[in-house]
C-alpha cells in the first residue's frame, strides 16, 4: 500500500504493535490470540526476556495480589494460561494448595509469567528497543504509527499499545549522589554482586513501601556485615490497608466510578486509598523487620538502623561517600548525619500528570505529544478504554496499558489484579476501530 506516496513492505506492518512486553501487554497477547484471532500484531521488548519485577526477587517477598487476578481469569475462568493451569502443568498445584499461602511467593508468580510469555516467543523481539515514534498520514485521509528501533528496524502499525512501566521516581534531594551510589529500588538486584564482594558496606534504604522493608530484611539476613539505615518521612512503617470494603478499588467497577469522577472527588478518592498501595506494607514484614530491630539491640550488633518521621535535608558525596542530612520532623533543630556507601530509593514510579513526582507524557511518547488532545493543565486526555485523544486522528489507536494511575485508578497503580481486563477493554477498542474502518472505506472508494 501507499503511504504519502511511498509503497510500504506489508511484512513491517502490523494492526496492532506493543512496546513492552510485562505483564500488561502479555494478557494482551492472551486477550488477543482468545478473542481477536488472526490479529497480525507483534510485541517489542527491551530487555533479553520477560520477567516480572526480575530486580526485586528476594527469597521470601510475595506478589501481594491474590494468585486468581492474574493474565487472564477475571477474563476468562477457562483459560490455558491461568496460574492454576500454570501450576497443574508444571504438576505443583496440590503442592501448592497444600502451603496454604494466600500471595504467592513473587519467584512463582515471575516464573508463571515468563511462561505465560514464551507462548507469544514468535510474536515478540527481546532485546530490541523503542527509540522512536512519529504519525505518518496516509493518502486516504487515514493515519500510521511509525516506530524506528535500535536495531534498525522501521515498522509501522494502526493501533500502538505502550506497556513500558512507569518512570522511576526519585526524590530531587537525591540528584547530588552520584549514579553509582544510587540505586532505585526496582534495579536493587543490580548491586547485590558489589555488596557481596564488600565493596558497599553500609547501605540507605528511603522509602516507607513494602519493597523498602524487603530490601532491609533482604540485606540484614543475607549480609550480616553490612550496616542498613531505614529512613522513612512517617512515623513509623505502616500497615497495608487489606480490608475487603478498600480492596473494592481493584474491581472493575470502580474504574468506572474512579474515571466519571471529577477530579477534586479523584484527589480526594487518591488521599483515601493511599495505604491500599503506597508506603505501606504486609503485616508478616513488618512484624519480621521490628523482630529483627529487637534482636539486633538485644545482641549489640548495630547493624540495622531505622531513622523515621524525618526528611532528608540534603545529600552529599564526600570522597565515595553518601552523607544524608535528615531532620525530625518535630524539631526544627534535631539534625542527624548518616554516612553510607549506598542509597536505596525505593520510593514508587511517576504517574501521568503535572506535579513534582509525576510526568506529563510517556518519555518514548514525547515526539507524539504535540498532536495529543490535552487540557488547560497539558495533561493528555485519555478515555475509558485507554485510548489517548489525537487531534484530528480518529482513525488511529494509540493505547496505554498499565500507565494510567490519575486517569483510572489504583487498578493502573503497578497491580496485577485488573490486567486482563483492561487488556480486554483495549482490544475492543481496536476491534471497534477496525469496524469502523471497514464501514469508511467503500464512502471513500466510492468519492474516489
Amino acid at each position: 500500500y501507499l503511504l504519502n506516496g511511498i509503497k510500504m513492505n506489508t511484512h513491517t506492518h502490523y494492526e496492532v504493535i506493543g512496546v513492552g512486553f510485562g505483564p500488561s501487554n502479555i494478557a494482551l497477547a492472551i486477550t488477543l490470540e482468545e478473542e481477536a484471532p488472526g490479529t497480525r500484531c507483534l510485541f517489542l521488548e527491551k530487555a533479553a526476556c520477560s520477567q516480572c519485577q526480575a530486580a526485586l526477587l528476594l527469597a521470601n517477598s510475595d506478589v501481594q495480589n491474590h494468585p486468581l487476578r492474574d493474565l487472564a481469569t477475571p477474563r476468562n475462568p477457562r483459560s490455558h494460561y491461568s496460574f492454576t493451569n500454570y501450576l497443574f502443568e508444571k504438576n505443583r498445584l496440590f503442592e501448592h494448595l497444600n502451603m496454604g499461602l494466600y500471595y504467592p511467593y513473587r519467584y512463582e508468580y515471575r516464573d508463571y509469567i515468563k511462561w505465560a510469555a514464551e507462548h507469544f516467543d514468535s510474536s515478540v523481539e527481546y532485546s530490541t528497543a523503542v527509540t522512536d515514534v512519529v504519525l505518518l498520514p496516509d493518502n486516504n485521509g487515514s493515519t500510521l504509527f511509525q516506530i524506528t528501533t535500535d536495531t534498525g528496524k522501521v515498522l509501522t502499525c494502526n493501533n500502538l499499545v505502550m506497556a513500558t512501566g512507569r518512570t522511576p521516581f526519585i526524590p530531587t534531594v537525591l540528584n547530588a549522589v552520584a549514579p553509582h551510589s544510587l540505586v532505585h529500588g526496582a534495579a536493587f538486584n543490580s548491586i547485590i554482586e558489589r555488596i557481596d564482594t564488600g565493596e558497599v558496606r553500609s547501605v540507605a534504604v528511603v522509602g516507607g513501601s513494602q519493597s523498602a522493608i524487603e530490601i532491609m530484611l533482604y540485606l540484614t539476613s543475607t549480609f550480616p556485615k553490612v550496616t542498613v539505615h531505614g529512613v522513612s518521612r512517617k512515623f513509623g512503617y505502616r500497615l497495608k490497608d487489606s480490608s475487603p470494603f478498600t480492596g473494592e478499588v481493584y474491581f472493575p467497577s470502580f474504574v468506572d466510578v474512579f474515571y466519571d469522577s471529577k477530579a477534586q472527588h479523584k484527589q480526594r478518592l487518591k488521599d483515601d486509598l493511599n495505604l491500599t498501595n503506597y508506603s505501606a506494607s504486609d503485616a508478616d514484614v513488618l512484624d519480621e523487620l521490628y523482630r529483627t530491630l529487637y534482636r539486633d539491640k538485644h545482641f549489640g550488633h548495630n547493624k540495622l538502623s531505622v531513622h523515621n518521621c524525618v526528611d532528608i535535608v540534603s545529600a552529599v558525596m564526600i570522597d565515595s561517600t553518601v552523607s544524608l542530612e535528615l531532620m525530625t520532623a518535630h524539631s526544627d533543630e534535631a539534625i542527624t548525619s548518616v554516612e553510607v556507601d549506598l542509597v536505596v530509593s525505593a520510593t514508587g514510579f511517576r504517574d501521568m500528570g503535572p506535579l513534582e513526582h509525576q510526568e506529563m507524557c510517556p518519555p518514548l511518547l514525547n515526539t507524539l505529544y504535540a498532536h495529543m488532545d490535552k487540557n488547560e493543565l497539558g495533561e493528555m486526555q485519555v478515555g475509558r478504554d485507554y485510548r489517548l485523544a489525537l487531534v484530528d486522528c480518529n482513525n488511529a489507536g494509540l493505547y496505554l496499558n498499565g500507565l494510567c494511575e490519575s486517569t483510572h485508578g489504583m487498578g493502573d497503580a503497578g497491580s496485577l489484579s485488573l490486567v486482563s481486563i483492561r487488556a480486554k477493554q483495549i482490544v475492543e477498542s481496536i476491534q471497534r476501530l477496525r469496524a469502523q474502518a471497514v464501514s469508511i472505506a467503500p464512502c471513500l472508494k466510492e468519492e474516489a
